[in-house]
């Protein structure tokens, strides 16, 4: 009995030390224990503040001139939608005025897809590769259009990879095959022989019920004759 109350006495002081400890150190530490709870705070609420505030309104804004953008676009408009009509904004303006906004990452998108029917292919790449797409398959269709402007540059590794990207990313059974198919005909064009048979092979086998799935043993024979099977 008489060791248990040692032991309760001993952790008592033990508490009692520990938490002497504690307070000497917020006492010596006071100021700069509140500053930075005051910056965590401050921090916070400025950040939920900003985001009401200024973010949310932005955003609203923007998205009511991307309006005008998409019709332009859907008219065959392009430098209307590119560059604005003098009144509305276009997406290169919007890109610029609506940063950090999902508005302005939507322009990038817009003003890629300008570019390349205007066949200017750095451009198109450029604003391509900056946009963050929302769904795999806009995902899927933004590849594509990578792959279409590298394929016009000539640049064959490049277009192949991304139509690979987006037959990947898309993840449909409608799209996915068409993009892998257009990989493996690029394949063929280089001689990539080996590479194109196990694209062909792919659509075959996960994507029987598609066009291209039904119709691609003529590429698979292609391919395999040229590799002397």
């Amino acid at each position: 009995m008489t060791q248990k109350k040692s032991n309760a006495s001993s952790e008592e002081l033990h508490e009692g030390d520990l938490y002497r400890q504690v307070e000497s150190f917020f006492l010596k530490n006071r100021n700069m224990i509140v500053g930075v709870f005051a910056v965590l705070v401050i921090g916070i609420g400025g950040y939920f503040g900003y985001k009401k505030l200024i973010q949310e309104p932005k955003e609203l804004d923007a998205r009511n001139k991307i309006d005008t953008v998409q019709e332009f676009f859907a008219m065959d408009s392009l430098d209307l939608a590119l560059n604005g009509d003098g009144i509305n904004p276009g997406a290169l303006s919007i890109i610029s005025s609506y940063k950090n906004t999902a508005t302005g990452n939507l322009a990038h998108y817009y003003a890629g897809a300008i570019y390349l029917k205007k066949k200017e292919f750095d451009n198109a790449i450029m604003y391509l590769e900056k946009y963050k797409p929302g769904t795999d398959e806009i995902a899927g269709v933004t590849f594509r259009m990578l792959g279409d402007a590298y394929s016009e540059k000539n640049e064959m590794d490049k277009a192949i990879d991304y139509y690979v990207k987006a037959g990947d990313k898309a993840n449909s059974k409608f799209f996915s095959p068409a993009y892998y198919k257009m990989a493996g005909e690029l394949m063929l064009v280089q001689e990539k022989y080996s590479d194109a048979l196990a694209i062909f092979q792919k659509i075959k086998d996960e994507y029987p019920l598609s066009e291209e799935g039904q119709n691609i043993q003529k590429e698979i024979a292609f391919a395999q004759t040229k590799l002397g099977k």
